[in-house]
C-alpha cells in the first residue's frame, strides 16, 4: 500500500487515531500518499564536508533530472558555491562548526545552525544535522533544534539501513548508508530494497574519486555510481521519490499527524490540518492527496491559490499544505484567482524567444507528466508555444526598456530567495515563494498560470515541452520542460 486511506464526509474528521464519526450522505474517500506523488518509496542522497566537487560535479547530476539532495556543511570550512545550490532547491544542512575527531560539542548543535542560517538563505533555514563521525552529541538538544539528526549505517550497530514508511524509531538517529571506498557502490540494490518494502533509504557521500574534494577525502565515491543511481531512479520515477533528507522527514511527520475533513458533493471543501508546528519548523511541506471525484475536469484551489491537479481512476490528485487554508475542488473554471492586469499577455518591442516554426497552442492534457504513478488528464488547459530546438532560453537585456519576456527575466533572484525549476515529473516547481504572486508565461509571453505561493515547495504548472518564464513577486526565472 502506498497511501493512508481515509473515509470522509460532511460530518467526518479523521486523524492518526482513526475514524471519529459515522457515515453521512455523500460519503467520500480521501487518501494521503505514504510518499509524495503516491510513490512507493523514498530515497535521499546526503553529502558531507563541503567538497568543491559536490558543487561542480555532483549537484549537476541531480539537476539533470530535477532531483534535489542534502549538503551538510562544516561552518568553519566556508560555504563557497552552496548558496547557489540552495537557490535551486537543494537542502543545506549542518555538519558542525569544527568537525572534531570525536563527538561534536553540544554547543555546536545550535551554533552551527545559527551560523549557517546567517550565511545561507533558504526557506526553512537549517533543519537537518549530520553528526561528524556519526556520533550524536545528545538526542534531546538535537531535536530541539532540528527536524532530523543523521547518523551512518544503522547496520553497524545491528539495525536496518532501510527505514520503514514511518521513518526511524529515533529522529535524532536517522541512518544513511556510507558510500565509496569504505562503504557501498550498490545504490541500485539498496533503492530496490526500499522499493520492495515501501520504505526510505538514505546515502552518505563525502568526496568524489579523482575530483577536487578539499577536506572531504574520506571514502571517495565514483561519480558514475551516483549518476547510474539517479538514472535508475528516473527510469522508475513513478515509484521512487528522490528528495532531501529534511524534506522527507517533514513529510513523514506531517502525514502521521494530519487530520482531514471534507464537506459538500458538487463543490467539495477539504480541510487539512495538523498541530505539530514548533520552534523548529512550521511543517508546511505539501502532502499528496487524492479525493474520490466523479467529474471529468476539476479545478483545485487552496486559500484561493490554484493547485496543479490530475484526474485518474475516479480520483482527483493534488498536493496541499497543512494549515494553509481550505482546499476547494470544483468543476474546472468554477474557482481560482483572476489574473490581474499586470498578468496579461506580454508584448515586447525589443525581442522575444525566437522560433523557427509556427508556435503551437499545446495541450497539457496530452503530456505524460504524472502525479506519482498516475497518468490522468490534467486540469491545466493552456500549453506553451513550443520553441524550436535552436531556442536556448531567454536572453536578458538589463539596459532595455522592453516590457516583454526579455525584460521580465532581466531581474535576477537577488534578495528574493524564491526560485523555480522543473522537477523529475515535468512540473514547474517553485521554492521559497510563500505569500508571493506567481505567474507562468509561455515563450511568447502569454500567461498560462497565475497562482500564489503556499508552503515551501509548490508545483505550479505542467504543460507541453518548451521554454517558460516564471515570475515570483518581482523576480523571474526561465525554465524548460523537456
Amino acid at each position: 500500500m502506498d497511501y493512508k486511506k481515509i473515509a470522509i464526509s460532511p460530518a467526518v474528521v479523521i486523524g492518526a487515531a482513526g475514524l471519529f464519526a459515522a457515515t453521512a450522505t455523500f460519503a467520500q474517500t480521501a487518501e494521503i500518499g505514504t510518499w509524495a506523488g503516491f510513490r512507493k518509496c523514498a530515497v535521499s542522497f546526503t553529502f558531507d564536508d563541503n567538497a568543491p566537487s559536490q558543487v561542480s560535479d555532483a549537484a549537476p547530476e541531480f539537476d539533470k533530472y530535477g532531483y534535489r539532495a542534502t549538503f551538510n556543511l562544516v561552518t568553519n570550512w566556508g560555504t563557497n558555491g552552496f548558496q547557489g545550490l540552495a537557490d535551486k532547491g537543494h537542502e543545506i544542512a549542518s555538519h558542525s562548526d569544527s568537525h572534531p575527531g570525536g563527538t561534536m560539542s553540544a554547543n555546536e548543535i545550535a551554533s552551527s545552525k545559527q551560523k549557517l542560517n546567517q550565511s545561507i538563505k533558504q526557506k526553512y533555514g537549517v533543519i537537518t544535522l549530520a553528526y561528524p563521525n556519526c556520533k550524536t552529541p545528545g538526542d534531546g538538544q538535537v531535536l530541539q533544534n532540528y527536524v532530523v539528526g543523521r547518523i551512518c549505517n544503522a547496520s553497524w550497530s545491528g539495525g536496518s539501513d532501510v527505514m520503514g514508511k514511518d521513518g526511524p524509531n529515533n529522529w535524532a538517529a536517522v541512518p544513511a548508508i556510507m558510500t565509496g571506498s569504505e562503504g557501498t557502490s550498490d545504490f541500485k540494490g539498496n533503492m530496490q530494497k526500499a522499493l520492495q518494502s515501501g520504505g526510505w533509504v538514505a546515502f552518505l557521500t563525502h568526496g568524489l574519486q579523482g575530483k577536487n574534494n578539499g577536506n572531504a577525502s574520506y571514502s571517495p565515491t565514483n561519480l558514475n555510481d551516483i549518476a547510474g543511481a539517479l538514472q535508475w531512479a528516473n527510469q522508475n520515477e513513478k515509484d521512487v521519490w528522490v528528495a532531501p533528507m529534511g524534506h522527507v522527514g517533514m513529510y513523514i511527520k506531517e502525514r502521521k499527524a494530519a487530520k482531514i475533513e471534507a464537506s459538500g458533493s458538487g463543490t467539495i471543501t477539504v480541510k487539512l490540518t495538523h498541530s505539530i508546528k514548533d520552534n523548529v519548523s512550521d511543517y508546511d511541506y505539501p502532502l499528496s492527496i487524492r479525493v474520490k471525484y466523479d467529474g471529468s475536469k476539476a479545478e483545485v484551489t487552496q486559500a484561493g491559490a490554484k493547485l496543479e491537479s490530475k484526474i485518474d481512476g475516479g480520483y482527483v490528485y493534488f498536493d496541499a499544505v497543512p494549515n494553509a487554508g481550505d482546499i476547494v475542488i470544483s468543476a474546472e473554471g468554477g474557482t481560482g484567482p483572476t489574473p490581474s492586469s499586470s498578468d496579461n499577455p506580454v508584448s515586447s518591442s525589443s525581442g522575444t524567444v525566437s522560433s523557427s516554426s509556427n508556435p503551437g497552442t499545446g495541450d497539457s492534457s496530452s503530456s505524460s507528466h504524472h502525479h506519482g504513478s498516475h497518468h490522468g488528464s490534467s486540469s491545466s488547459s493552456a500549453g506553451p508555444a513550443a520553441p524550436s530546438s535552436s531556442s536556448q532560453g531567454i536572453t536578458s537585456s538589463p539596459s532595455s526598456s522592453s516590457s516583454g519576456p526579455d525584460a521580465i527575466v532581466a531581474s535576477a533572484f537577488d534578495a528574493n530567495p524564491a526560485s523555480a525549476y522543473v522537477d523529475a515529473s515535468g512540473y514547474i516547481t517553485v521554492i521559497n515563494a510563500q505569500g508571493q504572486n506567481i505567474t507562468v508565461f509561455n515563450s511568447l509571453g502569454h500567461v498560462v498560470r497565475t497562482t500564489k505561493g503556499i508552503g515551501c515547495l509548490q508545483k505550479v504548472y505542467s504543460g507541453a515541452k518548451g521554454v517558460y518564464i516564471v515570475r515570483i513577486g518581482n523576480k523571474a526565472k526561465t525554465v524548460s520542460i523537456k
